[in-house]
């Protein structure tokens, strides 16, 4: 049977019932009709209650993250607790998602009272130009900032106030459809930040929004930076370094992503960068994995590519050290088994729309495999059925479309032993009924979700009936 709900703990217990104390008294004094107070001075008065009670930095820090992280609360009330609870102590702020009247506000609040922030993450708020200002006061009043998250609203001159006042800044989002020219990238580059980013998320998925040149002063000028993560043209920029600046140029990236790679540009990859963990090559050239046969990674993502070409590097030492492959939109037929030979220590596999999957060197299995996600493959269902029973170390199995049965679940996770499978998930399984859940809750101890049971053949009386037996037993199990 699968596992029980854990036990709330104390601590958010305490914190779920102070959230809550707050949020119904200030709804009170908001809203009901025999009530006029100032919310001012409610609010005031609140938070001499939590002082008097000993509230820490940290307390602030938690009720902000509950409060603003709420499903059920409206956003006046999520907008009220951060004027009230936002203070020089609190260290970490995460806005969340507000209507655009709520933009000027919140920027206003944060300027004048989050000086103390060290990670402001602004992903749910979308600034206009006629509100920048308050960004440029936040950045210039905010000196502690070591992580700071503000995606599709960077111009040039945000990025001159972050070079001039963030001199502890590690990690810096300023991703997607952006004002930033080579201007801006130049000032952060030299600016006080320089020597202490490590991660840079900038540009957009696919898209060189951002000239290669320009993304190559922030590798030139920041030996720190291990990562660009969005950024899909980092060979180019490398490259561009190597031909034009210098041809001995090292750097700490530990992630490279690059697109329409040819051999010359892998081999400028591999020569900048010694501490090189994870790639991903989108449309590589025919032939540029050649340049890898005597190199070893930890991740691996490819994107139409050729499944023999791939399969000829996993035979050198990359493949036996591999841990984590991806592969998208692979051309050809890609035997699991030949796989498993070729990459003994893969922990993740994912495989997305390649053009045929089989099993037929069926003795062979992963002997770590943990992760399993097959995406719109081709693939018979007796290669997968004997490939499942050959990996049953797996916590996490993802298949899109499935011909089981429910006879099916019985040969593979009954009579075999799936004892840290915790997540399963099949998109569309027409003959799985309410059996098959059965079996599963039954024979997966570390069982945690199950799904999309949209596409199985349960009726709502079913998903009710199973939904009524796991809160009784206090089961964790999700149903999706």
């Amino acid at each position: 049977m699968s596992k029980k709900c854990s036990v709330r703990s104390l601590s958010d217990s305490s914190l779920a019932e102070l959230a809550n104390l707050l949020v119904s008294t200030i709804s009170y004094v908001q809203y009901a009709p025999d009530v006029q107070l100032d919310i001012s001075i409610v609010m005031v008065e609140l938070n001499e209650y939590l002082a008097q009670l000993g509230a820490t930095s940290n307390i602030y820090q938690d009720l902000l993250r509950v409060i603003l992280s709420s499903d059920y609360l409206e956003a006046n009330m999520r907008f009220t607790c951060l004027q009230m609870l936002l203070n020089c102590g609190v260290h970490f702020l995460v806005t969340e998602v507000f209507p655009p009247s709520y933009y000027e506000k919140i920027l206003q609040v944060i300027a004048a009272q989050g000086s103390g922030l060290r990670v402001l993450n602004l992903k749910g708020i979308w600034v206009k130009e006629d509100h920048m200002h308050y960004m440029y006061d936040i950045v210039r009043r905010c000196k502690h900032l070591v992580k700071l998250y503000v995606p599709y609203i960077a111009n040039d001159q945000l990025l001159e106030e972050i070079a001039i006042n963030c001199t502890r800044l590690q990690v810096l989002d300023i991703s997607g459809e952006t004002d930033i020219t080579e201007i801006g990238i130049d000032l952060l580059a030299k600016g006080l930040c320089a020597q202490s980013l490590t991660l840079v998320d900038v540009g957009m998925p696919g898209e060189e929004n951002i000239c290669y040149s320009d993304i190559a002063l922030i590798l030139e000028h920041c030996p720190r930076v291990e990562t660009l993560s969005t950024y899909s043209f980092v060979g180019a920029a490398l490259k561009f370094i190597h031909d034009n600046i210098d041809s001995d140029f090292k750097c700490h990236l530990k992630y490279v992503h690059d697109t329409s790679t040819d051999e010359p540009t892998l081999q400028v990859i591999l020569q900048t960068c010694p501490h090189l963990e994870t790639l991903y090559l989108d449309s590589p050239k025919l032939g540029c994995l050649r340049a890898l046969q005597h190199r070893s990674l930890r991740k691996f993502k490819i994107c139409k590519f050729v499944v023999a070409e791939l399969l000829s590097l996993l035979e050198r030492p990359m493949g036996r050290n591999l841990r984590h492959l991806t592969m998208i939109k692979g051309t050809g037929n890609l035997d699991l088994g030949k796989l498993a030979r070729l990459c003994p220590s893969l922990i993740d596999l994912d495989c997305y729309v390649v053009e045929s999957l089989s099993y037929a060197q069926s003795h062979v299995r992963f002997q770590q495999l943990e992760g399993l996600e097959i995406l719109s493959c081709d693939m018979m269902t007796s290669s997968l059925k004997a490939f499942l029973c050959n990996s049953t170390d797996l916590k996490r199995l993802a298949v899109d479309s499935v011909d089981f049965t429910d006879d099916d679940i019985i040969s593979m996770f009954v009579q075999h032993n799936f004892k840290m499978l915790e997540d399963i998930w099949f998109t569309l399984a027409p003959e799985l009924t309410v059996q098959a859940v059965e079996l599963l809750m039954d024979s997966c101890p570390e069982l945690q979700s199950v799904g999309q049971l949209t596409g199985w053949s349960l009726s709502p009386d079913d998903l009710s009936l199973i939904r009524g037996l796991l809160k009784s037993g206090n089961s964790s199990l999700r149903l999706q």
